[in-house]
């Protein structure tokens, strides 16, 4: 295997194949497109050759069939079975990506329908790939909070990077497998994705600006900087030994004079712990809220509700201060 060649012929044709829907017939003419600008690229094989001369009405059979003969013919492979980090290569073949590509990330308000908050956008090569995505970047909490899921290591790791214009992951997405390749950081883009190709780029660099971002608290407002101290100082593990997950930490939307932990027992109980602001700053707020949090569950002053509609009783770890939540 070496680094990566031209293969721009042969990554068109890929390109092609892999966008053809055959259930719906999506990207059809995109095929038959791509077989003849394969063979005014230089590239030629008898399966290619009728690949190109098909037509729309043939059966999509006929025209799959001919499109595996034409990628086997060619020596490249079928859509889905490159892996992470490599490319197609000019001939045929697969190699490992060159670091071309640039990065930046920048958090900005995500405005919309999405309610408020804020998204981490993504430039690659100057351009902007959130919104080509599944539309808007994801909340930094998401991916910088309580650790840095960008930092790239041997292991691929595969993180959300963009989400529906709703503001929730799910309705839309879109998500990066990350992996460190020696002197190199490969990203492969799955779900809705913004361009074709992956990307790959230059150690040194990425590690760079993945630092930059996460140390970068600029944006934050007073609220968001709470949140991330709570979210990064909390001991999980030990709300763990009382079946409780951390779900989020806010401002309570109704009335943001108090701050609010949102916390979760398995798929039953949603429970609630608000302190006030009482004029303090983040990290003092901040403070509070994880020492009272690391007090058993039974000395906090705390809301709860059911998940499930059956359960009318208040969970087993509740005290004597806890009380239905009204939301």
């Amino acid at each position: 295997m070496t680094e990566q060649g031209s293969g721009l012929a042969e990554q068109r044709l890929y390109d092609a194949a892999a966008r053809w829907d055959t259930d719906t017939g999506y990207g059809l003419t995109d095929v038959i497109d791509a077989a003849c600008q394969a063979l005014v690229d230089g590239l030629d094989s008898p399966a290619l050759c009728e690949l190109a001369g098909a037509s729309v009405g043939d059966s999509s059979w006929d025209i799959r069939e001919l499109l595996v003969k034409s990628l086997q013919e060619l020596k490249i492979p079928y859509p889905g079975t490159v892996p992470p980090g490599l490319a197609l290569a000019a001939g045929g073949g697969v190699a490992r990506r060159s670091g071309v590509d640039s990065l930046r990330f920048e958090v900005v308000p995500a405005s919309g329908d999405a309610g408020g908050g804020f998204q981490l956008r993504v430039y690659v090569n100057g351009t902007e790939m959130t919104s080509a995505a599944a539309g808007l970047g994801m909340d930094p909490y998401a991916v910088l909070v309580p650790t840095n899921r960008l930092v790239a290591t041997s292991q691929p790791r595969t993180v959300p990077i963009a989400r529906c214009e709703c503001g929730v992951y799910g309705c839309g997405s879109t998500d990066v497998t990350i992996m460190r390749d020696g002197d190199l950081v490969h990203w492969d883009w799955s779900l809705e994705v913004p361009m074709m190709r992956g990307v790959s780029f230059a150690a040194d660099e990425y590690d760079v600006e993945v630092a930059r971002v996460a140390a970068d608290h600029s944006w934050e407002t007073p609220e968001r900087q709470a949140g991330r101290r709570v979210l990064t100082d909390l001991d999980r593990e030990r709300l763990l030994t009382y079946g409780l997950r951390l779900s989020w930490a806010a401002n309570d939307y109704r009335n943001h004079k108090l701050f609010q932990v949102a916390l979760q027992i398995d798929d039953d109980y949603q429970v609630f712990v608000t302190t006030p602001w009482r004029g303090r700053g983040p990290e003092e707020l901040a403070g509070e809220v994880c020492a009272t949090l690391a007090l058993p569950p039974s000395a906090w002053r705390a809301t709860w509700q059911a998940i499930i509609p059956t359960l009318t009783q208040p969970p087993k770890i509740a005290g004597p201060r806890w009380r239905p939540a009204r939301l």
